[in-house]
């Protein structure tokens, strides 16, 4: 039982840190959001080493975890070893849990968001570059030549 209680209260922490990795990952997502808007390649590749850091603890921390969950039993998920906790007298895992899946979804959400940025940008680009290029001016046909359209040797046919 105290070997459970122990554990149990060593996976709490686990989480905690993971929480707090989580934050801060979400931080350097909204950080690189800003970053991406303002085309700042230099902040998007420092943001982007921090944030691999910040991965590679992360993936640390949840090996830790998974390791004392095995020790605790055969656990599919998180939420199953609350009534194990709660009857031990360990308290937060729920709620931890809960916090964890929260910070999940943000940043899942602002990875969306960067893509989409990203993608937006690289599609104003190759718009812009065509435009320059003159491959896709209204002057132009659709193969970057001009369209001459053949003529009759008639000027105005109202003359």
């Amino acid at each position: 039982m105290d070997e459970k209680v122990g554990l149990l209260e060593k996976l709490l922490e686990l989480m905690l840190e993971q929480e707090r990795a989580l934050s801060e990952l979400v931080s350097l997502a909204f950080s690189e959001q800003r970053a991406i808007i303002r085309s700042d390649f230099d902040a998007m590749n420092a943001l982007s080493e921090r944030m691999l850091g910040v991965v590679s603890q992360i993936d640390a921390l949840e090996e830790a975890r998974t390791e004392l969950t095995s020790r605790l039993g055969h656990f599919q998920a998180l939420d199953e070893l609350v009534p194990l906790a709660d009857s031990l007298g360990v308290n937060g895992i729920s709620d931890a849990h809960e916090r964890l899946l929260e910070q999940a979804a943000k940043l899942r959400t602002a990875q969306d968001d960067n893509a989409r940025l990203i993608l937006n940008a690289v599609k104003l680009r190759e718009r812009w570059l065509g435009l320059l290029a003159g491959l896709s001016s209204p002057t132009y046909g659709a193969a970057g030549q001009q369209e001459v359209h053949q003529s009759r040797g008639i000027v105005s046919r109202s003359a």
